[in-house]
């Protein structure tokens, strides 16, 4: 087949054989610090509201990374309802270019690659504002980036304990369940502030329009990964919670325009702009303080960058290249 109009098609399960966690924090590390020293060219995301639940729409981002050989963008439909009828929240692809002369060059699942890059960027956060000896996490949330976020976390720091919370007494047990047999110490909570009472950790992985956690809940020294609320309509945390946490982002521009609850704290006046210490690149870098004591409550709110996407996508379309992997098609244009 003639290199230029070969393109890849690279599915979920071709996705899992070449990628490891170990990988996806490495590269999700690299993106995070590109967002912040200007190595990656990006713009927010851009969102067409659809009819459904809150943070039902169709999503667009889209990047170039000064040294990848492909730039691209993530489609995706976006439907938090379909958890409930055992659908993937998350569906789309994202479409990749080389740059020589923009030829197409993939499509790669996007809802794997998300579900991939989400929790990697909170372990990456973690493992630079959370306390070293952290070892009991609480997830708010049992789905599939729950899940994800546990095998994450627990790659940056010695998670013994991991308490679950979920509207669904019966579903939050049923992953309790799973995480015991994968060898953590797992309880179940009909009451959110009993799951995170005596965390080191918490991560909110929900697609709530209200929030499912409370500043006055929140333990001295915890860190808080945000991660479910992609939308400006949604909310994971209140108020109390923004106020008591020092507070990093991914990306400056986004944040200030789709994280609902900040930018409801800045617009109402109870937070001033420099309350939002930074984005965590700026951690990365040393640029910029992250925990500076035991005694700190630390917040990353996540709300996803395309720099994270296209760093991974090139990742793994060259894995999967290079591995014979994926399904090679004719892409003539």
């Amino acid at each position: 087949m003639n290199a230029e109009t070969e393109f890849l098609l690279i599915d979920k399960m071709t996705i899992r054989q070449v990628l490891t966690m170990a990988d996806a924090l490495e590269v999700t590390e690299a993106a995070l610090l590109k967002t912040s020293n200007g190595a990656a060219r990006q713009q927010i995301r851009r969102t067409l509201d659809l009819p459904g639940a809150a943070g039902t729409c169709l999503s667009l981002m889209y990047a170039a990374l000064d040294d990848q050989p492909l730039f691209g963008a993530k489609v995706l439909s976006v439907f938090p309802d379909n958890f409930a009828h055992g659908l993937a929240s998350h569906r789309g692809g994202v479409f990749l270019f080389d740059k020589d002369h923009g030829r197409p060059a993939a499509l790669i699942d996007g809802g794997e690659l998300t579900a991939w890059r989400t929790a990697a960027a909170s372990a990456v956060a973690t493992r630079a504002l959370s306390r070293r000896g952290s070892s009991t996490l609480a997830i708010l949330g049992y789905g599939e980036q729950a899940r994800r976020h546990v095998e994450a976390i627990a790659d940056v720091r010695p998670i013994r304990v991991v308490h679950v919370w979920g509207r669904d007494l019966a579903k939050a047990q049923r992953f309790a369940e799973s995480l015991l047999t994968a060898g953590f110490e797992a309880h179940a909570h009909r009451d959110a502030s009993r799951a995170v009472r005596e965390a080191d950790i918490v991560c909110t992985t929900t697609s709530s329009e209200v929030p499912v956690l409370l500043g006055e809940w929140l333990p001295r020294g915890v860190h808080v990964n945000a991660v479910g609320a992609s939308v400006a309509s949604c909310r994971e945390i209140d108020l109390e919670c923004v106020r008591r946490s020092k507070i990093w982002v991914d990306y400056m521009p986004m944040a200030l325009v789709a994280a609902g609850e900040l930018v409801e704290a800045i617009e109402g006046g109870q937070i001033g702009g420099d309350h939002i210490r930074g984005e965590i690149g700026e951690v990365l870098a040393g640029a910029k303080p992250g925990r500076t004591s035991d005694a700190d409550l630390t917040l990353y709110r996540s709300l996803g960058v395309p720099a994270q996407d296209i760093e991974l996508a090139n990742l793994v379309y060259a894995r999967a290249r290079d591995a014979g992997r994926g399904t090679s098609i004719d892409f003539r244009l």
